[in-house]
């Protein structure tokens, strides 16, 4: 076909010429930019590390990436054809499958929030499939054997569409061509995460032992005061048996009993304590909790130390661990005492319920973000803490009373108030005595 054809093929008197140099021109500009594109789409698919896949509206793999063989150890070729269950162990085909997952939802008003996320999604924009956890079955390097489930993906999935003619109604149709999505390997992140969560069950246990020994060796003194009594009684009586009239006699027996219930009930909450296990995380009241936590306070204060509870919290719900949470302020209480050294003094615990405006950093850096708070302050007035003190005052195995614990009572108060989204802040002078504030987040 010739330039002159072009100049010659259209009505003169349009006055309009067509140029057939600029037109092929132009054709070569697009041919050239498009192989540009397709060759940076397959540079870019070629050296990510995630899963990029295309799947046909039966669900077959069309196309695949090179990174599926860093992941599950299949080439892309291998993948072609076959349909993504290939991939997936049964029970996990079962679980996100929209060929299993739709027949067990029919007739159920689902909505955005609540809609099955599915691997081979067919919604689109803010309904698409993101962030949807998924076991993928991995083939041996060493041989053809597939294991299953030893994969954790995390995929992101759209539907692909094509918009043609309705011949019955003479308008357009959407005709479902398939999905696309994205496999990202968080295989490391996962267990990362796991053992996190074992070093968190660690740290409770440690935590745990700490509060126990400081809290036993403050039973036990008590123990020995209400022994002493008893056998002091006892010795009197045998000495005054015969002698001692009817009603002083009866005086003694409630001394003794007396003591044996406070003994009894001593060691009883002690072995109570030791025998608990971590809870799981449920609605609480914070209200409740701390009655416990101040039964031992009052326990372990020997008189000398007056304890102020101070609740005035309307809805101190939360939601939490009953024994971490106990396992922490137990220890919180045990560091105030710690601090007033056995001289005496005032341990105040206070609730309150606070609104958080706009975003506040606490001594520790940490960032309070807006929103309904729980505070709990747990306030003393022992020795007080120095800079340097602040400085390092969760640092791991940091302690002042190195010969008392272990040096990791307030990591773990920490630790376990950020497992419960919550933030710790603290005021402290020498010689003036300390504050602790906590902020649990409100459940909405």
């Amino acid at each position: 076909m010739s330039a002159e054809y072009f100049n010659n093929g259209v009505d003169s008197d349009a006055g309009v010429g067509v140029d057939a140099d600029s037109v092929f021109s132009e054709m070569r500009r697009l041919t050239a930019e498009n192989s540009h594109l397709q060759e940076y789409l397959d540079r870019i698919a070629g050296i990510t590390s995630a899963i990029i896949y295309i799947l046909d509206a039966n669900g077959r793999f069309i196309f695949v990436n090179r990174g599926v063989e860093d992941i599950l150890n299949f080439s892309p070729e291998e993948l072609i054809g076959k349909h993504f269950s290939f991939i997936l162990p049964p029970e996990e085909y079962e679980r996100v499958s929209r060929e299993a997952v739709l027949p067990r939802i029919a007739g159920r008003v689902i909505g955005s929030d609540s809609a099955p996320k599915l691997f081979d999604e067919r919604r689109r924009g803010p309904r698409r499939t993101r962030n949807m956890e998924v076991r993928l079955m991995m083939r041996c390097p060493d041989d053809y054997r597939v294991m299953a489930g030893s994969i954790t993906g995390v995929v992101e999935v759209e539907g692909a569409y094509s918009l043609g003619e309705n011949m019955a109604s003479g308008g357009s149709k959407e005709t479902f061509l398939g999905s696309q999505g994205v496999i990202f390997d968080i295989t490391k992140y996962k267990e990362a995460e796991l053992d996190r969560l074992d070093l968190h069950k660690r740290l409770f246990q440690i935590q745990k032992t700490d509060a126990i020994g400081k809290l036993s060796g403050k039973i036990a003194h008590d123990l020995n005061n209400k022994l002493g009594s008893i056998i002091g009684t006892a010795e009197i009586m045998k000495q005054c048996l015969h002698t001692t009239d009817p009603q002083t006699l009866s005086m003694y027996i409630d001394t003794i009993l007396s003591a044996s219930k406070h003994a009894a009930d001593l060691s009883n909450r002690l072995s109570e304590f030791s025998r608990k296990g971590e809870s799981p995380f449920e609605r609480l009241d914070f209200h409740n909790l701390l009655d416990r936590v101040m039964e031992y306070a009052e326990t372990i204060g020997n008189g000398n130390v007056s304890i102020h509870k101070i609740l005035l919290s309307k809805q101190p719900i939360i939601i939490g661990s009953e024994t971490i949470l106990q396992n922490a302020m137990l220890n919180l209480v045990m560091n105030a005492f710690e601090a007033m050294n056995g001289n005496g003094g005032a341990l105040t615990i206070e609730t309150n319920d606070v609104t958080i405006k706009t975003p506040t950093k606490t001594v520790f850096l940490s960032l309070l973000v807006p929103g309904d708070y729980l505070l709990v302050s747990v306030g003393d007035t022992g020795v007080g803490m120095d800079d340097e003190v602040k400085k390092r005052l969760f640092e791991p195995f940091f302690t002042t009373h190195s010969e008392k614990g272990f040096g990791l009572g307030l990591v773990s108060i920490r630790e376990c108030i950020r497992n419960h989204g919550g933030i710790i802040n603290m005021e402290s002078d020498v010689g003036k005595g300390s504050r602790f504030d906590i902020y649990f987040p409100k459940p909405s």
